[in-house]
């Protein structure tokens, strides 16, 4: 039985952005268009309905990465995982609090991608295993 996994990320910088769509993609996961803003990840998850959402801790526009999980939350349950420079220690440990799958430090190691991206995707299909 074949599964659609469909993803989406929030990330203002677009190389970053692009580099995990590439990983993503490689795997056989359905990106969504890539979302810069807090707002527009709210739009997008609530429109799209990905399986789990890669986002920044800082996004554009009104609210950041952590105001737009928080938001999500509150309507429905996804598993996401949060990409973060680590300059700004209140946010982080704000961060833990929404008990995202796994955090990511930029820059992005590719074996700290595969690690976080496996674990998202087994929080996803948990009750299929």
């Amino acid at each position: 039985m074949d599964i659609e996994i469909k993803s989406l990320i929030a990330e203002v910088d677009i190389k970053i952005a692009c580099e995990i769509r590439d990983y993503l993609t490689s795997l056989g996961h359905s990106v969504y268009p890539i979302v810069s803003k807090g707002e527009d990840l709210l739009e997008a998850a609530l429109f799209q309905q990905p399986n789990y959402i890669i986002t920044d801790l800082y996004l554009a526009g009104q609210f950041d990465g952590i105001e737009a999980m928080a938001r999500l939350g509150e309507i429905f349950k996804i598993p996401y995982i949060f990409i973060t420079s680590f300059d700004d220690y209140c946010r982080l440990i704000t961060s833990y609090c929404l008990e995202p799958v796994s955090l990511i430090s930029k820059p992005i190691r590719h074996d700290n991608l595969v690690h976080s991206v496996s674990r998202v995707v087994k929080e996803c299909f948990r009750e299929l295993v």
